[in-house]
């Protein structure tokens, strides 16, 4: 039976979140999501799946039927994962971040292997009514730019972008086409929003290689005494010290290890998850378990 003819269209978006990390979450801590569940009922799944299908094999299923039917955000940042980060780069030199803030701005994937790259999702249900606003705040921290969009939507945003940002398209087929080069950028950055994007163990590393020291102040002026000397460095110098901290941020073997086992539709989901060891190895144990045992352990759907 083809399921996604069987969903009514209403519930997409709310399927869709099965990989948001709220659900994913609840499923590796707990072994269940109320929230999925009741979608399954709602939008008539729980009678056309066979319960005896690993997790697994429900994640590929879900994945196949919303990169077909309901492109969101998860879809475009795993393309990015699998073509960019584990296609092109590697993660022996390469990072990839969800979520980076930037002013009053998320980045949504954020790629470091010696420079660093951004990429902002609009989806074919996204609108582009922050788009200038965010182009703005990601050019004054990262190296290259790059806006990733469906078809549908190039012609709105071709004449939206300054030319030095790049222009990206998600195929049907989840490949991504490159319709215009980012510009290399990180000569215009402006250390003092990088410094607001930092951890405070970051920048205190970057003050200590550069300045010798931290200031000799109260904890309460730490923030604005290290702020006024991170100003002071070169604008290539604070993006290339930023590219060179975040790239700590994550274990490179953990990581490694954790990808090499997680399906092409989870690769997303896992690199930015940030998983203890006990929920790396419930994780493993989830897609293998039957979806029966996990979304109905009293053995009564209805």
């Amino acid at each position: 039976m083809n399921l996604e003819s069987t969903i009514p269209s209403k519930y997409l978006p709310l399927l869709s979140r099965t990989f948001y990390p709220i659900v994913m979450n609840n499923l590796i801590n707990n072994g269940r999501s109320p929230y999925l569940k009741e979608v399954l009922i709602q939008c008539g799944m729980a009678q056309d799946l066979t319960f005896n299908m690993s997790f697994k094999q429900f994640f590929e299923k879900i994945y196949d039927i919303i990169s077909s039917s309901y492109r969101n955000e998860y879809i475009y940042k795993n393309a990015i994962a699998n073509n960019i980060l584990l296609g092109r780069h590697s993660l022996n030199t390469s990072v990839m971040l969800s979520e980076f803030r930037v002013g009053n701005c998320k980045a949504d994937v954020v790629i470091l292997n010696g420079t660093s790259t951004v990429y902002e999702i609009k989806s074919e249900y996204d609108s582009f009514d922050r788009i200038e606003n965010q182009i703005r705040s990601y050019m004054s921290v990262f190296d290259r730019v790059n806006v990733i969009t469906s078809k549908s939507q190039i012609p709105k945003i071709t004449n939206i972008l300054p030319d030095e940002i790049g222009l990206l398209e998600l195929t049907q087929k989840s490949t991504i086409r490159i319709l215009r080069e980012a510009k290399s950028n990180k000569k215009q950055v402006k250390p003092e929003v990088i410094f607001d994007s930092l951890r405070k163990t970051e920048y205190l590393d970057i003050i200590k290689k550069y300045f010798s020291r931290v200031p000799e102040v109260l904890n309460t002026q730490i923030y604005t005494e290290c702020l006024n000397l991170f100003k002071t460095l070169p604008p290539e110098t604070a993006h290339n010290e930023m590219v060179r901290v975040l790239y700590n941020r994550q274990n490179k073997q953990e990581l490694k290890k954790l990808i090499k086992n997680t399906p092409t539709c989870l690769k997303a989901y896992a690199i930015g998850s940030n998983l203890t060891n006990k929920q790396v190895d419930n994780f493993y144990n989830l897609l293998e378990k039957r979806l029966v045992n996990i979304l109905l352990p009293d053995n009564n759907w209805r």
